[in-house]
């Protein structure tokens, strides 16, 4: 019996080619998560913590220099003299491991000499939240996601949806709606949004304005103004293409602010950009095929 393709599946393969040779523009490759960056004062010491305490894999980052693996993206740093800032005046709040059982990884964080423990745990709905303190004072969330995975970075924002917009936008990245800013925040509590990249979560979450506040929080009253995050502990967050000479000419024209221009980068032997994210945040735009997919090419 003869099989037939599908009229459907015929007609999409020549859409395809004819809206290729007649060069008719294409949406633009989304951005990969890439690396979490730190400013550290023992780079040794973090190593240590990050595989024994939060499963990283110690590995060595185009071929170049020392660095952390974290299942699908990297955490690089610059060795410091001194301790860098850590106070919660920036628009990066924290990194996020996964759990399966908080409550029992808990008692085994306060066991291990290495670990600092920031917030203790508590109960948040369903789940069970702790914070922990990395070997530089980064700040460390660990909650109930099913996994012992690096899960989520944390941002603060004046504006929710225009931080997250931004993102998505730029990055060419999924997000979620915008969600109305509460006019009662401390029966709400939160007024939060995000956006998704890989298998990283980005948590966009308004200062929590309310009483009491929660145990995590410092400022009082809230920021006005947010520091900027290059030479603080966590000094930015990155994100690749394969190309990013289209992404810098897009970026540049449609006014996003470039902090530093394309340029090669011999320490990390890597081609990249920086620009100015909402917040004050610094962000990455580096050259680099996404992983894991892009090893197998």
């Amino acid at each position: 019996m003869t099989q037939r393709c599908p009229l459907r599946f015929i007609t999409a393969l020549l859409g395809g080619a004819l809206f290729g040779s007649l060069g008719f523009a294409q949406e633009p490759e989304p951005a990969h998560f890439h690396h979490v960056h730190l400013n550290v004062t023992d780079p040794a010491k973090t190593i240590r913590y990050y595989t024994r305490i939060h499963g990283a894999t110690a590995t060595t980052y185009a071929g170049v220099t020392d660095a952390l693996f974290t299942e699908r993206s990297f955490i690089l740093w610059n060795k410091v003299d001194t301790p860098p800032a850590n106070a919660l005046t920036a628009g990066i709040w924290h990194i996020g491991w996964g759990g399966r059982d908080v409550p029992s990884e808990y008692e085994w964080f306060k066991q291990q000499p290495e670990v600092k423990i920031h917030t203790e745990l508590y109960p948040l709905g369903r789940i069970h939240v702790c914070y922990l303190s990395g070997p530089d004072d980064e700040m460390i969330e660990v909650n109930t996601m099913g996994h012992c995975r690096f899960g989520h970075v944390h941002l603060l924002a004046a504006d929710v949806n225009a931080t997250t917009s931004w993102y998505t936008k730029n990055l060419g990245l999924p997000g979620r709606n915008p969600v109305p800013k509460p006019a009662d925040m401390q029966s709400v509590r939160a007024w939060s949004s995000g956006f998704r990249c890989d298998n990283v979560s980005f948590v966009v979450y308004g200062q929590p304005n309310y009483k009491p506040k929660p145990p995590w929080w410092e400022n009082e009253p809230v920021l006005t103004d947010f520091d900027p995050t290059e030479g603080r502990v966590i000094d930015h967050i990155a994100f690749s293409y394969r190309d990013i000479e289209p992404v810098f000419e897009r970026m540049k024209n449609d006014g996003v602010e470039i902090v530093r221009p394309i340029a090669h980068d011999p320490h990390f032997n890597h081609k990249s950009f920086f620009v100015r994210a909402p917040d004050n945040v610094l962000v990455e735009i580096v050259e680099s095929k996404p992983i894991p997919e892009g090893i197998w090419e």
